[in-house]
């Protein structure tokens, strides 16, 4: 396991800070201001603030001689995922192309490249602060980790991103395995060192579902 990162008491208390306040942060702005502004500060604090504290996002890594079985696991998982949101989806009665095109052109790729960055920094800030690994501060880790990733979506992402609906039970088969699939990020991450196989997945999670349901980011952008 990769250890050249070594997090200071300063990414402990950062880490905890983010995942406990900033969800509601997000979803407070995007009451008031729309989607864009919480967007731009999330992605802003995963880029630049990891960039600062590790030195490294992770996508200029070198590649591993092949990726990690973990990552195939991964992808089984979207598909599966997939699976149950176009058995339950949430439609958009009418098409609006250039906002599926922005959604579709940038911001899923967007999405998916830059969220796992901050997800594992949350994680790696408790797991690699001992000098050995020490089970409580993993579980730590692993504990903002998950109230981080579930609150960002209850309190911000549902509120505007919805395409699947979660009251039917492929709709809360959908929300099980995105929620392993997240999890999975870290493993994938330890076993390549490499932002790219966390990219992939994310990406055609993000992407699929825009051409059946005809979902656009677009109105949820700013509110006037």
């Amino acid at each position: 396991m990769d250890k050249t990162w070594e997090p200071a008491k300063l990414d402990l208390a950062l880490s905890a800070g983010i995942a406990l306040a900033f969800p509601f942060v997000a979803g407070f702005l995007y009451l008031r201001t729309g989607a864009f502004l919480p967007m731009l500060l999330y992605y802003g604090l995963a880029w630049g603030l990891v960039k600062w504290r590790r030195g490294s996002i992770g996508y200029l890594n070198p590649f591993p001689p092949k990726p990690p079985i973990a990552f195939y696991i991964n992808l089984g998982v979207i598909a599966l995922s997939l699976v149950c949101a176009w058995l339950s989806p949430i439609v958009n009665p009418s098409i609006q192309l250039p906002g599926m095109l922005l959604t579709a052109l940038v911001w899923a790729p967007v999405n998916a490249a830059t969220e796992q960055i901050l997800w594992i920094y949350l994680f790696e800030a408790w797991d690699l602060y001992p000098k050995k690994t020490a089970i409580l501060y993993r579980a730590t880790g692993l504990l903002f980790f998950a109230a981080f990733v579930g609150m960002i979506h209850t309190f911000f992402w549902t509120r505007f991103l919805q395409t699947v609906d979660p009251g039917t039970i492929f709709g809360t088969l959908f929300v099980v395995l995105t929620s392993l699939s997240g999890f999975l990020h870290l493993v994938v991450w330890r076993q390549s060192r490499q932002m790219v196989f966390t990219f992939i997945p994310h990406f055609i999670l993000n992407l699929l579902p825009i051409f059946w349901t005809y979902y656009s980011i677009l109105p949820y952008l700013f509110r006037f």
